[in-house]
């Protein structure tokens, strides 16, 4: 057995100790160094020779404005600095990519939609990296890396889109080809563990171990974090929910010959095809266009989306029975840009077993995100492993290593 480098230990415990600070501080904003180490356990002298390389690395800034409590000298909080580094996040939808700028407390910077004409791999991944060069060039902050993100089953360990029905991937290196034309760290996920992980460091989820972020577009799928952890499942591919049986019936089958598929039933796609079977939009009109329908107060819109959300919230229902989340946030269609939040509680309420639902107004929130949800979760998953091994990703920080 070869026995590890204690210089290489040390490297170890010395980059725990910098991601448990960096995540804290994420969590509970400016910390004076005695507060911030008693929240975490470690000896205010090591907190404030790991704080002290943070910020000569430019990850955490003093506070300019000292607290005084009591006697003694008063306490200068840190906290996460905003105006060095940030991440880009790309997510690869039907009809439109989206790539933003986040900073590393997660504040959106920029934007940038396109909608795409094709749903070929390498002609989409030239296009976001055209989209990722704009960022790049024309933003100030240091960027650490790309997170990718799309619906369907990805690996996030083999950097791989093993199955993506909507775009037709199949065993797709995104990845590799990503990294083959932007010069940045590249991380690819699940868009459901992407919005589970950001609305875990800086959303709807902040705080809670246990939640389950429920997305419904045009896919449908669930981010699970059990006990602070996303849950990738034994082959990466937990959380589709494309063909769990729900109430209803699609007006066209799903991929597997059913007409009760969640995703055949309440996806939309579905949406779509039932506003055009009803004369709310046009041949070559998408879901978008309903949304802006019954955004404009256009009653039959809205209640096709009112239905959808009611079917949605039974099978909300159905996962809280099966997991006991602490909490469900909802995210899509159903939260934004028309909040029908409050009719899939209501459906939920009506399935739940009283001593099962709890709170159902507490335990069922729509994303914190709204319409800017897809891009900024992508960036949650660099921004993840940069808060998880920051050394890794800032030169900076190993050149100033205590």
């Amino acid at each position: 057995m070869t026995a590890v480098p204690r210089s290489a230990q040390l490297s170890d415990i010395r980059q725990q100790n910098y991601s448990t600070i960096m995540r804290e501080l994420m969590r509970s904003g400016p910390t004076a160094r005695t507060d911030l180490a008693t929240a975490i356990g470690m000896s205010t002298g090591s907190v404030t020779r790991l704080t002290g390389a943070l910020v000569r690395s430019g990850l955490v800034t003093e506070v300019t404005e000292p607290t005084q409590r009591g006697m003694g000298r008063p306490k200068v909080p840190v906290a996460i600095d905003g105006s060095r580094y940030g991440v880009i996040g790309v997510h690869f939808g039907l009809h439109r990519t989206m790539t933003c700028l986040i900073d590393l407390r997660g504040r959106l910077i920029a934007e940038l939609p396109t909608t795409e004409r094709t749903t070929n791999l390498r002609p989409l991944v030239r296009s976001v990296a055209r989209s990722v060069h704009k960022m790049l060039d024309t933003h100030d902050l240091t960027v650490l890396g790309v997170g990718a993100s799309t619906g369907g089953w990805v690996d996030s360990a083999a950097g791989k889109v093993h199955s993506q029905p909507v775009l037709g991937w199949q065993d797709a290196p995104l990845a590799a080809m990503l990294g083959d034309l932007v010069d940045r760290p590249i991380r690819v996920d699940s868009q459901v563990r992407a919005l589970a992980l950001a609305e875990h460091w800086f959303g709807a989820a902040t705080g809670v171990d246990n939640f389950i972020h429920l997305f419904v577009g045009n896919v449908i799928g669930a981010g699970y974090v059990f006990n602070g952890s996303p849950y990738r499942g034994a082959h990466s591919a937990a959380g589709g929910l494309d063909h769990l049986p729900v109430a209803g019936r699609s007006s066209e089958p799903c991929t597997c010959g059913s007409r009760t598929c969640f995703a055949a039933v309440g996806g939309d796609l579905e949406v779509a095809r039932r506003a055009r079977a009803a004369g709310l939009i046009s041949g070559d009109q998408e879901v978008y266009d309903v949304f802006a329908l019954a955004v404009n107060g256009d009653a039959r819109a809205r209640r096709l989306l009112q239905d959808r959300a009611a079917l949605v919230g039974t099978a909300t229902a159905t996962l809280i029975e099966l997991l006991d989340p602490e909490l469900v946030v909802i995210g899509g269609g159903i939260a934004a840009p028309v909040d029908h939040v409050a009719v899939l509680r209501e459906s939920a309420r009506a399935k739940l077993a009283v001593d099962r639902g709890g709170d159902v107004e507490a335990r069922i929130r729509a994303s914190a995100f709204g319409p800017h949800a897809l891009g900024i979760a992508a960036a949650a998953i660099m921004l993840d492993a940069v808060y998880r091994s920051p050394e890794t990703f800032v030169a900076a920080l190993r050149a100033n290593a205590v």
